[in-house]
């Protein structure tokens, strides 16, 4: 299956460094998390703000 893809740098480009482990770590790990933290307060804003407007409606049922 490697046979089928070139590891070595093409003639006439410059040569690819390997990534250190603080850039492995922020591709696999800290993308993903900020990701997630973006949708989980996207996913959790409604509640917030909406939790005013319930207790409203509700005391003006009562009153």
């Amino acid at each position: 299956m490697f046979g089928l893809i070139p590891l070595k740098t093409l003639p006439g480009w410059p040569e690819a460094t390997d990534p250190t482990v603080i850039e492995s770590l922020t591709v696999l790990l800290g993308i993903p998390v900020a990701l997630a933290l973006v949708i989980l307060v996207l996913g959790m804003a409604p509640s917030w703000f909406g939790a005013d407007r319930s207790e409203k409606a509700v005391a003006r049922k009562d009153g």
